[in-house]
């Protein structure tokens, strides 16, 4: 696979209301995806028209120039496909249930046993091979169920809310896992709603509303062109830390923390420590940081640092998003 494009796909499940509506989108040899919207926005419909289990009304979806469509069994064994819930044998044990799906796609006895044991091995399962599926925890059932789309060393990954279930360690390993996989040249489209951490992971992303695409780009890409007004700022105050506070929440700055200057310093108490580093997002544009910055210094307030903090992609999801489903 090189790209998968959608070209000016529509679907309606009522005939009256389109969950997804004249989408353009393209998804690249080795590129991660977030494809991010609120809940009925039209993603998992998208997930499933991708995949070749749901046919658009209108537009199509090309493989490398070929109509998936019309070659739906053939491309089906080389896509990866986590839907809607995890789809698990509640009976079956880890290793039986992940060997299951490899003979479905067609693996020998062999080639099958090894694919079982890389995927177990990939998701930290390995002690949990003969494990009955209904006796592991939510995690370690979700990270199966993410193992078996890799059963077949597919070619495109399409993920709808992987992370669902997973602790925060896991979701970081799941994270280097699919970043180890896509740098193999596997296409990965991910649909999440935690997207502080898709940030820094992802190469593209792809804002859906009301089934329609409105913000399609390069992480950096989007995130420069759709910065927020409401800024996070990083201010590093080393004596009149109450007073700082004082003019920032008079001037509705939204103060998200207050943590000490180096690690080794005790836990701050924002009433009486007098220096600490505070997390506050600033209304405006770059003057309104400068006159906040200019008022507490004239307050005596010992300020050696004031930077903007980088905006992630909650900060342009909730400055753009409007929440809008079909």
């Amino acid at each position: 696979m090189e790209r998968v494009q959608c070209q000016k796909i529509r679907h309606s499940y009522d005939g009256v209301r389109d969950a997804v509506g004249g989408l353009d989108l393209e998804i690249k040899r080795g590129e991660v995806l977030a494809l991010i919207g609120p809940n009925g926005a039209g993603k998992s419909t998208t997930l499933r028209i991708l995949a070749t289990l749901q046919r658009p009304d209108e537009g199509s979806v090309s493989w490398d120039g070929s109509d998936a469509w019309q070659e739906r069994y053939a491309l089906r064994q080389k896509i990866g496909f986590l839907g809607d819930g995890t789809a698990l044998y509640p009976s079956m044990t880890a290793a039986g249930y992940l060997r299951f799906f490899a003979e479905c796609y067609g693996l020998g006895d062999a080639e099958a046993k090894k694919a079982v044991g890389r995927v177990l091995d990939l998701f930290d399962l390995s002690t949990k091979a003969d494990a009955t599926i209904s006796d592991l925890s939510k995690g370690m059932r979700q990270r199966l169920a993410i193992a078996r789309t890799m059963i077949h060393s597919p070619e495109l990954l399409l993920l709808d809310e992987p992370a669902d279930g997973l602790d925060p360690l896991a979701r970081r390993q799941l994270r280097d896992i699919l970043r180890r996989v896509a740098d193999q040249g596997v296409g990965i489209v991910v649909s999440s709603h935690i997207l502080r951490e898709l940030d820094r992971f992802v190469d593209t992303v792809a804002l859906i509303q009301k089934g329609k695409l409105e913000v399609h780009g390069g992480v950096e890409e989007v995130i420069s062109d759709y910065d927020v007004g409401r800024r996070l700022h990083h201010v590093e105050v080393t004596a009149g830390l109450p007073v700082a506070l004082e003019i920032l929440r008079k001037h509705e700055g939204l103060i998200e923390g207050v943590e000490p200057l180096h690690k080794d310093e005790a836990e701050v108490d924002p009433e009486t420590s007098p220096r600490g580093r505070i997390k506050v997002r600033i209304h405006g544009d770059e003057r309104r940081a400068a006159k906040l910055l200019k008022e507490m210094v004239l307050a005596d307030v010992e300020v050696i640092a004031m930077s903007k903090v980088r905006s992630d992609l909650e900060d342009v999801y909730q400055s753009i998003g409007r929440d809008e489903v079909s």
